[in-house]
């Protein structure tokens, strides 16, 4: 029921969507963005990379991968790929085909485009997605008209409401399907069905920067710390602590691509009283410093 009030205040961002055309034997990097990107497979196959050690994702005709933000990713055709071509991320105005070798020979045709769905203006509904999705739609051809249509609607009158009308019902389906798997992705959808964690959920979401301890989330929760630690990582698989730090560090990773801010006051911003301290968590989450991450 909480999440039908949800989608009833979801505020969507979406971004036009581009065809990305892969030949065989050629990969097509992506730039990192701070917003969720979706990848909707609407010919051939392939494989999604993602993160710095190239994690594989195998990719069919009408599968959707969700990417979240922050990560560096890439998409390929073919067993043997030898060649590699980029996209920037700061190409002038919308574009609405992308390629990776030879244009008449493509093996691989992805939908992609970023999307920001937030509730409140708060919290994404994706925040904390632990990895890359992939969501199978084979028997969905809707799903696959809609990625169509998004494609389409590229600079046309009106294509920014017409966008979100799409993307509304693109979440739905999303949610729909990965609210009914038993190994759901998104721990804060299970715990929306229980009052005590759904409002713990939201203050850290909201308020990741504040001094939270255990004990502090289980007053919130309004049981006594051994319950709600106990309730807490039967839900999310991970103590309060560490899905607290998790937001701290996706959050900083968002601040520091946007770039307006220093080190220390991302630090300080997200919850760290210490910028040695954040630098070392933040490299053993990303693999790098966070100077060399916004670099």
């Amino acid at each position: 029921m909480l999440l039908e009030q949800l989608f009833e205040n979801l505020e969507l961002k979406v971004e036009p969507f581009a065809s990305c055309h892969v030949a065989p034997g050629w990969r097509l990097r992506l730039p990192i963005r701070d917003w969720v990107i979706l990848h909707f497979v609407l010919n051939g196959a392939g494989t999604l990379r993602a993160g710095s050690d190239g994690t594989p994702y195998p990719l069919r005709r009408n599968c959707l991968a969700l990417m979240p933000p922050s990560l560096t990713h890439a998409v390929e055709c073919g067993a043997d790929v030898e060649h590699e071509s980029s996209i920037r991320g700061d190409e002038p105005g919308p574009i609405c085909r992308f390629g990776a070798g030879p244009s008449k020979s493509a093996g691989l045709v992805v939908a992609c485009g970023r999307v920001q769905a937030t509730y409140g203006g708060g919290p994404s509904l994706f925040e904390l997605l632990p990895g890359p999705v992939v969501i199978d739609f084979c028997e969905s051809e809707s799903m696959r008209a809609i990625f169509e249509s998004l494609i389409d609607e590229n600079g046309e009158l009106g294509s920014a409401a017409m966008m979100n009308a799409l993307m509304n019902q693109c979440l739905i389906s999303i949610f729909r399907r990965i609210g009914t798997d038993p190994e759901c992705p998104l721990p804060w959808l299970a715990a929306l069905d229980d009052p005590s964690l759904a409002r713990v959920l939201a203050e850290i979401l909201e308020h990741p920067e504040q001094p939270h301890s255990v004990d502090t989330l289980a007053e919130i929760a309004v049981m006594s710390r051994s319950a709600f630690a106990k309730r807490f990582h039967t839900s999310f698989g991970r103590t309060p602590m560490d899905y607290l730090r998790d937001v701290r560090l996706r959050r900083a990773a968002q601040l520091l691509h946007r770039g307006a801010l220093s080190v220390s006051n991302v630090a300080t911003k997200v919850g760290f009283s210490s910028r040695s301290h954040f630098s070392r968590v933040f490299r053993d989450q990303f693999g790098c410093s966070p100077a060399q991450y916004r670099a």
